[in-house]
């Protein structure tokens, strides 16, 4: 408190003064930004930035106070004069309070479109660090008032409602007659070319136009996980881009839109029940002031994997001649390309050698085993903890921690062989259909090789590739099997079973569990690899689970990192 007594606001003004200008610009710009408490007749600070009233001013008093201390530090720069200061502020306050205005008036606006066509819409805040934070919860928040003065965006989640039907006709992106209606409501009250045809004075409309044009509107389609899971990450992308197209029909730049087709993998509610999975099918729109912004909230959700239903263990495989498996596109990864690793470009991973001692393998593949590789490991039993630290996923109260204890870790964690693949596609552009591009690698996996000799046969993964922040992968890798591998033949070994597996990944605070889905090419059914948060030339633990003579093995599995 001493220290706000001498310093000045950014170094530049004395509290006294700062906090005199904010004053004068706060509550002359617009007089009803100092609002009273009700109850008391007297200025609430809780009224006037952290109001429970979805039609109060909360975001317009925050645009007010910040904008007002962002034009102060920019006039003082400029001129350094008390006078200067007051207009900046006042300017600055303007233009913050157009922007708040926006929120404020689409939170209220949301609110009735919910009320006149009955839905269940709910609304969250995105604060600066990119956590998403549902508005109902924000009343029993300590911090709230931080929150909502940090605030750089919204969410808004339009669910399903059980036994009345979605947003769509039946298997279709078409939007139902209803939903035309309330979605065009909707769309309206995001279309900033209404306020702005209000704006008289010519520089502070050019001002607002050129803040808002830097926002970014992403619409997410969510599924349920019952059917095909490729199928519903197909759908839900189509549906994302039909309301997506649909918002720029009625006034939205479309340079600004962005849609996803999540399918499954980010559900809210549990799908063991109808209400469950009405909640987990929904449409979200989020919207965040920039592109910096836009990063942060990309980098910052995660699965709730709490949430991820276990499949059957699979049976025996009935044995055949191995084959290269076609390429599809897994869990958040298809499309998802990042831009470059830490300190440069990704590597290339054709088909490197997999060790120091070993030269480059050429790309045939001959047929396994009739029963299976044996790669001598032992009879499955519970696999264990994937030992991946906790497991942050978000929901909309904060961040909630999974232990990595086994009992009360998630069951399709702890065994690959009752997990599958959930497929999502990544976020793209309305204006060219073009993959996002977001983010740097995870420290080590950035498209290198990995391989192991596990009883002495050689597996490689080529192509090892998962972004930071959510840990998705970014490209389908290479799985190949070197049966009775011999180093010093090398140069003409061939696999004996090569494939481009689908992929789920876990992160965890100390780790991320990679797991690849094998169905039952040489008898493999999956394999899971765990790799060190902080990078490191070798997976701290693996295993290869596989069938042999009718028996489901597992085999451990830590691959090293290819150095050349």
């Amino acid at each position: 408190m001493k220290a706000a007594h001498t310093q000045s606001v950014a170094g530049l003004l004395p509290a006294r003064f700062a906090v005199k200008f904010l004053t004068v610009a706060v509550c002359t710009t617009l007089i009803s930004a100092c609002a009273t408490d009700p109850r008391t007749g007297q200025p609430s600070f809780k009224e006037t930035f952290a109001s429970d009233d979805p039609c109060a001013n909360n975001a317009r008093n925050i645009g007010i106070f910040a904008g007002a201390l962002a034009g102060v530090i920019l006039a003082n720069q400029v001129q350094h004069s008390d006078r200067a200061r007051i207009v900046g502020a006042l300017a600055g306050a303007t233009i913050g309070g157009l922007i708040g205005k926006d929120m404020d008036d689409r939170r209220c606006a949301l609110s009735k479109i919910a009320k006149q066509y009955d839905l269940q819409l709910q609304t969250s805040t995105v604060s600066a660090s990119g956590q998403v934070i549902a508005d109902s919860s924000l009343k029993n928040n300590p911090n709230a008032e931080a929150i909502q003065k940090s605030a750089v965006g919204m969410v808004v989640e339009v669910r399903d409602q059980p036994g009345r039907g979605g947003h769509f006709e039946t298997n279709s992106d078409q939007l139902t007659e209803q939903a035309q209606r309330y979605f065009s409501a909707i769309a309206d009250s995001y279309n900033t070319r209404l306020r702005a045809n209000n704006i008289a004075d010519p520089k502070e409309k050019a001002d607002y136009i050129d803040q808002v044009s830097k926002r970014k509107i992403l619409l997410i389609g969510h599924t349920d996980d019952t059917g095909s899971s490729r199928l519903n990450a197909d759908l839900s992308e189509r549906r994302a881009r039909a309301v997506a197209a649909y918002m720029e029909k009625r006034g939205i730049a479309q340079e600004s839109l962005y849609f996803q087709g999540a399918g499954e993998a980010y559900p809210i509610a549990d799908n063991n029940t109808e209400g469950g999975r009405a909640q987990n099918r929904r449409v979200e729109i989020v919207e965040v002031a920039d592109a910096e912004a836009f990063n942060r909230f990309l980098a910052e959700r995660k699965p709730r994997y709490e949430f991820y239903r276990p499949g059957e263990t699979q049976a025996a495989p009935v044995m055949a001649a191995a084959s290269v498996a076609a390429p599809a596109t897994t869990k958040r990864q298809a499309g998802k390309q990042a831009a470059s690793k830490p300190g440069g470009k990704a590597a290339p991973a054709s088909t490197p050698s997999p060790s120091a001692s070993t030269a480059a393998v050429a790309s045939g593949s001959t047929p396994a085993p009739a029963n299976g590789i044996d790669f001598g490991g032992r009879p499955m039993m519970a696999s264990g903890a994937a030992d991946i630290g906790q497991m942050v996923a978000r929901n909309r109260t904060g961040f909630s921690l999974i232990s990595n204890a086994y009992a009360d870790e998630p069951p399709v964690i702890a065994d690959c062989s009752r997990d599958r693949p959930r497929a999502a596609h990544g976020v793209k552009s309305l204006s060219d259909g073009k993959t996002y591009r977001t983010a740097e690698y995870l420290p080590g996996l950035y498209g290198k090789t990995w391989a192991d000799q596990v009883n002495g046969h050689l597996v490689v993964l080529n192509k090892v590739a998962v972004l930071s922040g959510d840990g998705a992968a970014a490209n389908l890798p290479e799985f190949k099997v070197y049966t009775n591998y011999n180093p010093a033949r090398s140069a003409t070994a061939t696999p004996a079973l090569s494939l481009t597996p689908e992929v789920n990944t876990y992160l965890g605070d100390r780790g991320l569990l990679y797991r690849l889905f094998l169905n039952g090419k040489g008898g493999l059914s999956c394999v899971d690899v765990v790799f060190s948060a902080d990078g490191g030339t070798a997976a701290r633990k693996g295993s290869l689970v596989y069938w042999h003579n009718a028996r489901l093995m597992s085999a451990d599995f830590k691959p090293t990192i290819n150095q050349k």
